[in-house]
């Protein structure tokens, strides 16, 4: 057993949460973000020539991503349990009254609309800027989407509420939020904006839609923090993504 892996154990058990560096943390914040970048730019072009819309590539990449993330967990678990387990692994797991996601969720996710709305504009300004940028990395742009058959866009948009919707808000939040925002507490209250600020950073493939991105997550970011509950933002990410995601599906394929 490594000597870091020791020094790993050894903080756990006796209750103290192993404090990554910046670096370490900035490293494991982006590499998921690379693959995820990487598959996208790759296959983009392949799943287009064949007939589907650069948003498959992303669902790709994004399982890979989300992979990776599953992996790094499992390992940790693994050389701290001996098992499959995230015991110590992932932080944040303290229970609260059931009356309080009702009342934080909702008002997470309705925060998350406006605060989107509101900074549209200023996405839609920094996208124009970004000329360098092929149009089809922003995937979800209607008349580009419309371009496609409804039955590649009803296989695109099914796998996208799958991965994006379900599989994506659960290990995201376990990894960012649960394992690596647990390792960053000696910030104390700018611990959800250092970590808010670097899951910003790790999606590579929207960087026109960063500013938005940090804003409507940061609420329920700094929930987890409060409240010692990772279950708020697991679930507040799960309705915002498929209420997302079905709008746009709904939009499209009605017009097809």
């Amino acid at each position: 057993m490594s000597a870091t892996t020791k020094q790993f154990i050894a903080s756990t058990v006796s209750g103290v949460e192993e404090q990554h560096s910046i670096g370490e943390s900035l490293s494991l914040h982006i590499l998921p973000g690379v693959f995820i970048l990487a598959i996208f730019v790759v296959s983009a072009p392949f799943f287009m020539s064949a007939g589907y819309p650069p948003m498959l590539a992303i669902i790709v990449g994004a399982a890979f991503g989300l992979a990776f993330q599953v992996w790094h967990l499992y390992s940790l678990g693994m050389k701290l349990n001996g098992r499959l387990s995230l015991e110590g692994i992932v932080g944040y797991r303290e229970p609260i009254p059931v009356w309080q996601y009702f009342a934080l969720i909702p008002l997470f996710v309705i925060l998350a609309f406006i605060i989107d709305g509101l900074t549209q504009p200023l996405s839609t300004a920094f996208l124009a800027r970004l000329s360098w940028i092929p149009a089809w990395f922003e995937m979800r742009d209607t008349s580009q989407l419309l371009e496609y058959s409804k039955s590649a866009l009803t296989l695109t948009f099914g796998l996208n509420l799958l991965i994006n919707g379900i599989f994506a808000p659960i290990i995201e939040e376990l990894y960012f939020r649960g394992y690596l925002m647990s390792r960053l507490s000696r910030f104390g209250r700018l611990t959800p904006v250092v970590e808010n600020a670097l899951f910003t950073f790790y999606h590579f493939w929207q960087p026109y839609y960063w500013i938005s991105q940090f804003f409507f997550t940061l609420p329920w970011v700094s929930a987890v923090a409060w409240k010692k509950n990772i279950k708020v933002s697991i679930f507040t990410h799960m309705t915002l993504n498929l209420l997302g995601n079905l709008l746009l599906a709904a939009m499209i394929l009605g017009q097809k």
